[in-house]
């Protein structure tokens, strides 16, 4: 994996006289751009950068033997001490330095005269960086076109999906690979027919994931992201996704194969919706005959997902028989078919639940062997009413997909929106939104006054849930704090029932209630 700020490329040779660093703003025109300088000098080496890593970058290149560095609309300004330092550096190692940009971006004014004498500034005419570069390298009418309307353009449509996929991918793991070889596959007119064995897994795995991200702006989502990104490159096998009905763990689990590398397929399976007599098989396979209506063989999830992730979602909703053979499975490795023989596999096992494994253990309903092996690395989603930050950039990422080109929802009705605490979460929310979309008539007010009764929740006020003389333009957050704690009070403090009232978890239940009162709400063990 090719991460920003941890390359080394040693330019020195006939092979590659001259180092490309392109941006991280608008990949597309970035790609385009990276392409043409790679038209117009065969053989370069090639990077991205961000202006903030820039610096650092080109001082570990410094002794790469370059002759030219030509530095494509990458911003100056982020640090022009240590800027001014790698360029010094770059010049004693005999590289020249260029830098292109379009005519909206010239060079920043706050970068010092020094800085400036150490490299040859070319801003061109065009308005895009593609076209300036074309304009100081020459050539690259063909890709200017490719530029100017990529659906009219053979592979177009291709070409415009696999950037999707590489900036998705880019956005989820940081990985600059896939942005690089679109760059060298744009120079050198790879029709999409002739790509790469990787690009086309990339392009696969996007239209499967790609349209289901996370939002990430609120503190506790970029913590789960992170921790997302560890779980996947690390080798636990086994992980626990918890939190409330509608939050997203699918997602989570997808995001963690994704992250993972795991070159086998992503399957989901929900333990809930088989019937209990057929759970063993559907999960570990049969033989054809193994039993009445066994008509053919059944290779069963394990063994299809080998080599990639297998989601169970609902898991405390396993009977206690196929709970002791799945841990016997997640123990070996293997997995024994019904009528067949054992057969080992290469599984991640992403396990969700919106129950209290802990307490189904405690209440004899769960293995308690199983809860241990499961729960070794545990990731909790947050519900939506905890991540206020994240609410208007959900709102828009979820409008966009359902109504591609439409007019963005109004302030007013994202407001309405947020006041509400959403019990369904995201999964809630899409709802109503995806309805917005069908029914172009009606208002949102209309579609949230039907869907608070549909959920026979009442949406709490400021009036109603604000302790007196609170301020009634106090945020979300605090509203949806002093509704919780009023539940609690009003139901003797007891956290089980007032948890199944608001319908959260115990877990969450602590977290909004805070300070000295987690103490009445007792020990979260089995």
């Amino acid at each position: 994996m090719m991460t920003e700020n941890r390359r080394v490329l040693h330019g020195a040779g006939p092979s590659a006289p001259v180092l490309v660093v392109a941006g991280l703003g608008d990949l597309w025109e970035y790609l385009l751009a990276a392409a043409i300088a790679l038209r117009a000098r065969p053989g370069a080496e090639l990077a991205f950068a961000s202006r903030q890593a820039l610096p650092e970058m080109l001082s570990v290149w410094a002794g790469g033997g370059f002759r030219e560095a030509l530095l494509l609309g990458v911003g100056l300004s982020a640090d022009p001490t240590r800027l001014g330092a790698a360029f010094r550096a770059l010049r004693a190692a005999g590289t020249k330095i260029r830098w292109i940009s379009a005519a909206d971006f010239p060079v920043p004014p706050e970068l010092p005269e020094g800085v400036r004498a150490l490299f040859e500034a070319r801003v061109g005419d065009a308005e895009d960086l593609p076209g300036a570069v074309a304009e100081a390298l020459g050539g690259g009418e063909a890709l200017l076109a490719l530029h100017a309307d990529p659906a009219r353009m053979a592979g177009g449509k291709a070409w415009t999906e696999r950037v999707e996929a590489a900036t998705w991918n880019f956005a989820n793991t940081r990985d600059l690979a896939p942005l690089e070889s679109i760059a060298r596959d744009l120079a050198g007119g790879v029709a999409p027919e002739r790509w790469g064995a990787e690009a086309k897994r990339l392009v696969e795995t996007f239209r499967q994931f790609g349209y289901r991200s996370l939002q990430t702006a609120s503190p506790a989502m970029r913590r789960l992201r992170k921790d997302i990104s560890r779980v996947a490159r690390s080798r636990a096998m086994r992980v626990l996704v918890t939190g409330e009905s509608g939050v997203g763990k699918e997602t989570v689990a997808q995001q963690i194969h994704v992250q993972s590398g795991r070159r086998g397929p992503f399957l989901a399976f929900n333990c809930a919706t088989v019937a209990k007599d057929l759970l063993e098989s559907q999960l570990f396979g049969h033989a054809k005959g193994a039993f009445t209506g066994a008509t053919e063989a059944k290779a069963g999830f394990f063994r299809e997902a080998d080599g990639g992730t297998l989601f169970l979602d609902e898991i405390a909703e396993l009977t206690p028989e196929v709970q002791g053979v799945l841990l016997r499975v997640l123990q070996e490795g293997r997995v024994q078919p019904v009528g067949e023989r054992e057969v080992k596999v290469d599984v991640r096992v992403v396990a969700a639940t919106n129950r209290d494994l802990a307490a189904l253990v405690r209440e004899g309903r769960f293995r308690e062997d199983l809860f241990w092996r499961l729960s070794a690395v545990t990731l909790e989603v947050p519900p939506l009413c905890e991540r206020a930050e994240d609410f208007r950039p959900l709102v828009r990422e979820l409008w966009r997909s359902f109504a591609p080109g439409r007019k963005p929802i109004g302030e007013d009705d994202v407001a309405l929106m947020a006041a509400w605490n959403w019990p369904g979460n995201v999964r809630q929310l899409a709802n109503v939104l995806e309805r917005a979309a069908i029914f172009e008539d009606r208002t949102i007010a209309e579609l949230l006054a039907e869907e608070k009764a549909r959920s026979g929740v009442r949406a709490p006020t400021r009036e109603s849930v604000l302790p007196p003389g609170a301020d009634e333009d106090a945020p979300l957050e605090e509203v949806v704090r002093a509704h919780v704690r009023a539940v609690w009070e009003r139901h003797g403090r007891n956290g089980s029932e007032a948890a199944r009232i608001l319908g959260i978890s115990r877990n969450t239940l602590r977290a909004k209630l805070g300070g000295t009162d987690q103490s009445a709400l007792g020990a979260q063990t089995p």
